[in-house]
């Protein structure tokens, strides 16, 4: 049944436009999480990231700022099979995309986000795990721009390699549910691979690629982006129980 329910939600990439025009670009995301552990059900997690972009003639993409953001998160482990996070609080500063000459060095747009998401695994062999994440967000402009409220659905599917290493494959589509015309339901597609690696009991890495087809609010040209991504993940204290399933 779980499969079922999964592979229907992954259905909403229906939703995805087709026959527009496509414009690419490449970019870099830095992230950066510090998680405490207070018990094996709760984690608390303040994440910075950061993101650069090509320029406007260059397929450089540390050339430019893309974004910066801060936020924390609230997660709590219902079962093994059952997820729940809240974000209380976070901050974003995203830039404009570089595709003409006023864009660069623009001001950026500014906004405050309040999430929640449930997040539901299944194991349908040993060590593969089928995923599904669903999640809400508020986002709030800080310039008068209308709020937007954004519905977020992931199917993931994962190996475990080891205890060490994890393999992770996934398609996510973003859909602006109010604050926007009709046109503008798609907001953007990620499809991705990434490599999760513990590098110490406390801090593990991922690297990965992810390919986006986004729709920007102000008109109707597709982009595409390849999006090179590179996480950083420390616990500051573990519980003893916690360390001996990390493969979990």
């Amino acid at each position: 049944m779980l499969r079922v329910i999964f592979l229907s939600l992954w259905g909403l990439g229906a939703f995805i436009p087709i026959g527009l025009k496509a414009e690419s670009h490449n970019n870099l995301w830095l992230r950066g999480t510090l998680t405490y552990i207070p018990s094996d059900k709760f984690r608390i997690e303040t994440e910075f990231q950061h993101r650069r972009q090509n320029g406007l003639s260059n397929k450089n993409l540390l050339d430019e700022t893309l974004l910066y953001s801060y936020r924390n998160w609230i997660r709590y482990r219902h079962n093994k099979t059952v997820h729940f996070s809240v974000s209380p609080f976070a901050y974003f500063a995203n830039y404009r995309v570089i595709r003409k000459s006023s864009d660069v060095g623009a001001d950026p747009r500014r906004e405050i986000r309040f999430s929640a998401a449930i997040d539901l695994q299944h194991e349908i062999l040993k060590n593969f795990y089928i995923s599904n994440r669903n999640f809400v967000e508020y986002r709030l402009f800080t310039h008068g721009e209308q709020d937007i409220v954004r519905y977020r659905n992931r199917l993931g599917f994962r190996y475990d390699i080891g205890k060490k290493i994890k393999l992770n494959i996934y398609d996510e589509i973003l859909l602006n549910v109010t604050g926007v015309t009709k046109e503008h339901l798609f907001d953007h597609n990620r499809a991705g691979i990434q490599f999760e690696y513990s590098i110490l009991p406390n801090f593990k890495m991922d690297i990965g690629y992810m390919h986006i087809s986004r729709l920007p609010l102000n008109n109707m040209d597709m982009l595409t982006e390849n999006n090179f991504v590179f996480n950083f993940i420390y616990e500051i204290n573990r519980p003893k129980k916690e360390r001996k399933t990390s493969a979990t």
